[in-house]
């Protein structure tokens, strides 16, 4: 049975919140506790769940084969492992607003990606989708400044490297997606999930245990950074993963995309609420640049003339 519009409206729009109040909460925990602390931390909690979850939901289906295992570990490398160290690292060295504008375009990076694999076709308007949010993302970093002479980044708290690493998060998981896109369609997606987390716990504890202290854990067990913590884990992970693979199965992928430009406004003013400064007319410009990229790219998508 299909869904109600606004049942799928309502869960795509609860995503985003969630996803947009993650941002202000990483950066605090971050504050308290290492990013390889962090997100060793963040990936065993969430896998705790989701892989009981996922193995009771799945068909009776048999467990995948030969070379798909190697595919499943590709795409937990991208996925789950450099997703989630990039996004923690870049948080760490970033502010909120930032990251969000710049988490933004991973629409637009699924596309290259997809293009390069030869899974879409680049046309015209598609080529001014990606420009266009390129270009927002270049005006937030300040490059206009920096090749006039001066420096690049120009909001307090954020940094090129930041930016880039989330940048480089955004890519990654791209090709996470457009792997995905082929592998479920030889296995299960709720036991590709289970493989994906479970590789994704081994990956990312070889890089992250030896930076692993008890006074990290301790840190993050102490208030309000545990409050902080169970948000990312139970909502801005489980309920939002949840919630995507419920309204994919009843939306078109271009509309789940727009939404993503949600997630930057309520980063800025949850993080505002809680003290730190607005952001300046770099983070709305660059904003509208990537709404208006993502919307090209979703008519390109419908009209079908890329």
């Amino acid at each position: 049975m299909p869904a109600s519009p606004l049942r799928v409206h309502l869960a795509l729009i609860t995503v985003s919140l969630l996803f947009g109040g993650n941002y202000v909460f990483t950066k605090r925990i971050l504050a308290a506790v290492p990013p390889q602390s962090w997100v060793l931390f963040r990936i065993v909690m969430a896998t705790a769940f989701l892989v009981p979850l996922a193995l009771w939901l799945r068909p009776r289906r048999p467990w995948p084969k030969g070379r798909l295992w190697l595919g499943l570990l590709v795409a937990s490398v991208f996925g789950v492992a450099l997703n989630q160290v990039l996004f923690t690292e870049g948080m760490a060295r970033t502010t909120p607003e930032h990251s969000a504008v710049v988490n933004a375009c991973i629409p637009i990076w699924t596309l290259l990606v997809a293009v390069l694999a030869r899974q879409e076709r680049l046309g015209l308007l598609r080529v001014a989708a990606i420009l266009c949010a390129l270009g927002g993302v270049f005006y937030l970093l300040g490059v206009d400044r920096m090749l006039l002479g001066g420096t690049a980044v120009v909001q307090p708290g954020a940094t090129v490297l930041g930016d880039v690493l989330t940048m480089l998060n955004g890519v990654a998981f791209a090709i996470h997606l457009v792997l995905m896109r082929r592998l479920t369609r030889e296995v299960d997606p709720w036991l590709a999930t289970a493989t994906l987390f479970a590789m994704g716990v081994l990956l990312i504890g070889a890089w992250s245990g030896p930076h692993v202290e008890a006074a990290h854990t301790e840190a993050l067990l102490a208030a309000p950074t545990i409050w902080f913590a169970l948000y990312a884990v139970l909502f801005a992970t489980i309920l939002t993963y949840l919630l995507n693979t419920w309204a994919l199965r009843h939306a078109h992928s271009s509309q789940v995309a727009l939404y993503i430009n949600v997630q930057p406004l309520v980063a800025a003013v949850l993080n505002w609420s809680m003290g730190a400064d607005a952001p300046g007319h770099r983070f709305y410009v660059a904003l509208g640049c990537v709404a208006f990229g993502l919307w090209l790219q979703t008519r390109a998508a419908r009209s079908g003339i890329g």
